[in-house]
């Protein structure tokens, strides 16, 4: 029997061809799908679980409509999210004017698109609910502008859409062919963002509806940009790409692209594989490990791999890993902790276990050198099966699931009755320079739940996790007794917080879609909420802010619906998560989907980490990405600088390196409008940031 880590495959037996049909919540790979159209208001439909939806066929050309980047009929067959310019009125797409880059700002401080044309919108009456995006969401600079979406039983042919900050206005009336939705043009978004002074300073969004000769509306959002970008580079799982042919793979996404690109696969199928999807990366962006898994029938093999991810395509290091797919590495890559299943597989179709992470295989938890697989001994460790363990940003805390304390409860599986633990989280304090543990404790505990996917803040003293309904610590796997395509029943799960020093847990209700107690989610709280999993945090902090990615089965407003159970529903959500709120107070924010993923894939398990640095005088968007920690004059039309400094380099702005608050600039052209700027470390680095608690 085979005890290493057994991938999205079957556990070493004969399979139909359909039989990896979808659906492990962490891995997979995918048959069936959903077909989309790219065409202006066409609303996609899938079926459940792994049946083929109706959906639309594809059209012809390359459309920005909808608010979506379509090339349904191209080559590549791609939809992506978050891109594309608006439709409709002259001059709308004009993006507010010419920009201007002597003052930093985008576009001038007003303007009007609309003239004469807003008195079609008087006396607006009715209600119109809006489905995206939430109201008060933070979001970082650097994106593009985000899709608004309303209730599809209201059909406008012409919208108003006035927005306002304190330093800056724009209106527009154009014409709305995908009648539900309205895709901003990126530049408008950025000249907001751009004279925007902080969280203090929000962007009023003010909606009025033109629909069969009614006046509708008006609906008021607020939303806010903070004074920082999302830094470096996104990798997710994903799992019936069209860019992987269909395969399980892993994307490349850099914030603000139109869309990811294929960074590892293998030359399989979707529902035999081989593939490489499942992994983990270093916090400093420079060594990941993956999971490859062929599961043919009677060639199935399960084994990890490290990766040496520092150029422009991966490097193969090391090709026979056991357990390391969810492996904690350490944060420069040397080293790392191998999750520990402590059951047997049940199933003859797929590896899975009550209690065990799924798709995994007996195993003890162990430190290995990412670069030989060999054994590190680990002083102090004594834990046999640590599930889903994370190192900290600063390499000084090892935080995971330990099946072997706390509680116990019985679980059905099988039609068989099962006892299993993992209900509880730990920490225990690492020295590197000895390879010791320390000082174990409970950070967390559930008499019938299970905490999963444990992982830090940027500044170490906090810890996001997912509390799920499910032992296997996913949404969903393959029938133990049917197989593939035949699921389980869809689990829940919802993000928290504990505060390291306090111990206090705080339930992420913003980011989980509550207010004041209340679903705000669209499409309800029976259909929207409670389905949360696989957080993951960027190791370096922006505005003050913890930027948790986590994957959902949410509605995507009225563009992309599917049922739940459907894996095309799975997509990475991104919420700010205020570090300067004191403990026990809900830090999140209503969280925003992260552009550039494709529609029609099962998205997941992303993590963000630096890329490597650049030198002077390569291209840069902040500090962060050069090796010095100053990128100097920065376009804010492209959003590209060069790093280095210039001769009146006195001091550093936002996102630059700091040492003390007194290194970063205080003065009107910080970066941040004049607004106070403090050295914030991350992962050992200090960045000149804008306290978001400001």
């Amino acid at each position: 029997m085979d005890t290493r880590r057994a991938g999205c495959g079957p556990f070493g037996s004969v399979l139909p061809l359909f039989a990896l049909a979808v659906v492990l919540n962490g891995c997979s790979a995918k048959t069936g799908g959903t077909s989309f159209a790219p065409g202006a208001g066409s609303v996609p439909t899938s079926g459940s679980g792994s049946t083929p939806g109706s959906g639309n066929t594809g059209g012809g050309g390359t459309s920005n409509s909808g608010g979506f980047f379509s090339q349904g009929a191209t080559n590549t067959g791609i939809i992506t999210v978050g891109t594309g310019g608006t439709m409709g009125a002259a001059g709308s797409a004009a993006g507010g004017g010419p920009p201007t880059t002597s003052d930093g700002h985008v576009g001038p401080p007003t303007t009007d698109n609309c003239g004469a044309n807003v008195s079609k919108f008087a006396n607006p009456s009715g209600t119109v609910q809006m489905l995206y995006p939430y109201d008060q969401t933070v979001f970082p600079r650097g994106l593009g502008a985000p899709l608004f979406m309303w209730d599809q039983n209201v059909s406008a042919d012409q919208i108003l859409i006035q927005m306002s900050s304190s330093m800056w206005s724009y209106t527009d009336c154009p014409q709305t062919p995908d009648k539900v939705r309205f895709q901003l043009d990126d530049n408008v978004w950025k000249g907001a963002a751009s004279y925007g002074t902080g969280l203090g300073d929000p962007i009023t969004v003010k909606l009025t509806f033109l629909s069969g000769g009614m006046v509708l509306g008006p609906v008021t959002l607020t939303l806010k940009v903070a004074l920082a970008s999302l830094k470096g580079a996104i990798y997710y799982n994903t799992y019936g790409s069209m860019l992987a042919n269909n395969n399980g793979a892993v994307l490349k996404l850099v914030p603000g692209d139109a869309q990811p690109t294929l960074f590892l696969t293998d030359n399989g199928v979707g529902t035999t594989g081989p593939c490489r999807s499942c992994h983990s990366l270093s916090a400093n962006g420079t060594t990941m490990t993956v999971n490859h898994h062929n599961y043919a029938p009677f060639a199935a093999s399960y084994k990890s791999e490290s990766y040496d991810v520092t150029g422009p395509t991966p490097t193969l290091v090391f090709n026979d890993l056991p357990e390391a797919g969810f492996a904690g590495i350490f944060p420069d890559g040397s080293r790392l902790m191998t999750n520990g299943p402590p059951n047997m597989t049940i199933s003859a179709f797929f590896p899975t276990a009550p209690g065990d992470v799924g798709a995994l295989v007996t195993s003890t938890s162990k430190m290995l050198d990412t670069k030989t697989g060999n054994v590190i001994n680990a002083n102090g460790w004594n834990v046999q099966h640590a599930q889903m363990p994370t190192f900290s940003p600063d390499g000084k805390h090892l935080v995971y699931n330990d099946y072997d304390q706390g509680p116990q409860t019985t679980v059905m599986a099988s039609n068989q009755t099962f006892t299993v633990g993992g209900h509880e989280l730990w920490v225990q304090d690492f020295d590197a320079s000895t390879n010791t543990f320390s000082n174990p404790r409970k950070i967390y505990s559930d008499m019938n739940l299970f905490p999963a996917w444990p992982f830090f803040t940027p500044d170490s003293a906090k810890v996001v996790f997912a509390v799920g309904s499910r032992s296997d610590f996913v949404s969903q796997v393959p029938d133990p007794l049917l197989g593939p395509p035949t699921m389980t029943p869809l689990g829940s799960g919802h993000l928290m917080i504990v505060d390291l020093a306090s111990g206090m847990v705080t339930p992420l209700d913003s980011a989980n879609g509550y207010a004041n107690g209340k679903s705000y989610l669209p499409a309800g709280e029976d259909r929207d909420n409670n389905l949360e999993f696989f957080p993951t945090v960027s190791p370096i902090s922006g505005g003050g802010f913890a930027w948790v990615l986590f994957t959902s089965r949410r509605t995507y407003g009225n563009l992309w619906t599917p049922k739940p159970d459907d894996p095309t529903a799975k997509k990475i959500w991104v919420t700010a998560v205020n570090l300067g709120l004191p403990a026990g107070m809900d830090p999140s924010n209503p969280a925003f989907l992260l552009p550039g993923q494709e529609l029609g894939s099962g998205n997941i398990r992303a993590f963000a980490a630096l890329e490597p640095c650049k030198e002077d005088g390569q291209p840069c968007k902040s500090g962060a990405d050069c090796c010095k920690g100053y990128c100097s004059n920065i376009d804010p039309t492209t959003g590209i600088g060069m790093c280095g400094k210039t001769m009146n380099h006195t001091c550093s702005k936002v996102d630059e390196r700091c040492t003390t608050d007194a290194d970063c600039c205080q003065d009107a052209n910080n970066g941040a409008l004049g607004r106070m700027l403090y050295c914030i470390q991350t992962a050992g680095t200090g960045f000149c940031e804008q306290k978001a608690a400001e």
